[in-house]
């Protein structure tokens, strides 16, 4: 994926939160006023994110709606770019699991945050409260106050 990636642009990864108003979901005011200011920059996703926001789709969403559900997870794909998780991603999240934040996704957002220098982008401030009290650099997590 790195081939893709232009050191011109701004880009941003985004955590889970920012595709689920695509499927569908309903989300923190926040998170649209972000949104809205995505067209400023290249935004990258995980597959893994999509697996996880399926899980909130199965639990909250009637499968009557499914095809409000495909034509997201087809727009998110056509918009946005996805960003390959690599072996180091893996063992990187893994060690910060171990160390500083029970959610391996999360984990392994901050990861590949951390080794394609690429800001993550979230709501989580409890992600960047574990990582800065385990002594892991936070200066490429982002919060949507924080977008231009």
């Amino acid at each position: 994926m790195r081939s893709k990636r232009s050191s011109s642009s701004k880009e941003l990864l985004v955590d889970t939160s920012f595709l689920l108003p695509a499927l569908g979901i309903d989300v923190e005011k926040e998170i649209y006023e972000a949104i809205e200011k995505f067209k400023k920059y290249k935004i990258y996703y995980l597959e893994i994110s999509l697996i996880e926001a399926m899980w909130s789709i199965i639990k909250r969403v009637d499968i009557r709606y499914r095809r409000i559900v495909e034509t997201g997870l087809e727009s998110i794909r056509d918009t946005y770019y996805k960003m390959n998780i690599t072996p180091d991603h893996m063992l990187k999240a893994w060690e910060i699991y171990l160390s500083a934040h029970k959610d391996f996704i999360d984990s392994l957002l901050y990861s590949v945050s951390i080794i394609e220098n690429i800001p993550l982008l979230t709501i989580d401030k409890k992600l960047k409260s574990n990582l800065e009290k385990n002594g892991y650099d936070t200066r490429n997590i982002v919060f949507p106050k924080e977008l231009k």
